[in-house]
């Protein structure tokens, strides 16, 4: 299992959010323990909305938001043959950071032996002069099962005349590896204003890009058809569907938050009998 990470002293209440939990078989069932906890991360517990092993937990970050180079820490061990679905509360936003400051959100999560890992966060907006830095790590067993989705968005779209594109720098990082392999590298860096204004026209004049990462030692072998089809049926959204192996990916780009919500749940409800061996469900977040 991880280490679990210890705060630094020199960090500033308020400024620097960790969160440290444990999963593990007890009583016929997973569940996940908070190691420790550092505001304003909160610990609020779990629940089981499937009815069965498999407890939800949303991520609570109290602050609302990241200014002037706040950073989060979310790291989570999942032990061998545990079920666990990670998901936040909200979309993550990025405020302005002057001074050349650069907000951090890293989250690194380590899968076990024949254990099912789904992480669903909401999107994550980078707001007009925002400085953004995120790191996203799963490392797992080629015996593990995960279904994971990332998604960004161009910034605040509907607000006046809008805030597209506007941050300063963005980089996102999403790595997943099986031992001390990677077999998954996606990396969005736009951190020069050629490469910030760039982006429009590689997005297709998209404004949200989504992506979606389906992992299990058995998936069908025709899966990928199943779930071109199913998203593809998103009005307004452009689709990718590419497999290597057992490791499938599917590229999102759409005009509204809503259109990349409704393409990754089609992703989910094509996948998760296979890498969950159950139906998607909406899920609660009250």
């Amino acid at each position: 299992m991880h280490a679990p990470v210890q705060p630094n002293p020199d960090w500033i209440v308020g400024k620097h959010a960790l969160m440290n939990v444990h999963a593990q078989l007890r009583n016929g069932r997973t569940e996940i323990e908070p190691h420790s906890w550092r505001i304003p991360f909160q610990w609020q517990g779990c629940h089981y909305q499937d009815h069965d092993d498999q407890p939800f937990m949303l991520l609570l970050n109290s602050a609302g938001g990241f200014v002037e180079g706040d950073v989060s820490q979310f790291h989570a061990t999942l032990e061998a043959g545990t079920r666990a679905l990670f998901t936040t509360t909200a979309s993550t936003k990025f405020y302005k950071c002057l001074e050349q400051q650069t907000s951090r959100e890293i989250v690194d999560i380590l899968v076990g032996p024949g254990a099912l890992l789904e992480y669903c966060p909401d999107e994550a907006i980078p707001f007009e002069r925002s400085r953004v830095k995120r790191i996203n790590r799963i490392t797992m067993d080629k015996s593990s099962r995960i279904f994971a989705t990332d998604m960004i968005s161009a910034g605040r779209i509907h607000y006046g005349d809008g805030e597209a594109f506007k941050f300063d720098s963005l980089m996102s990082e999403f790595e997943i590896r099986i031992a001390n392999r990677t077999i998954a590298l996606d990396r969005l860096l736009a951190t020069t204003p050629q490469a910030i204004a760039a982006l429009p026209r590689l997005w297709h004049g998209a404004f949200h890009m989504a992506t979606v990462f389906g992992y299990a030692p058995d998936l069908p072998r025709t899966i990928e058809d199943e779930v071109h089809a199913l998203c593809q049926n998103v009005a307004e959204t452009e689709i990718g569907v590419s497999r290597i192996g057992d490791l499938l990916i599917v590229r999102i780009l759409a005009n509204e938050t809503w259109q990349a919500h409704e393409a990754m749940y089609m992703a989910w409800e094509a996948l998760r009998p296979s890498i969950a061996g159950k139906l998607a469900r909406p899920i609660s977040k009250c």
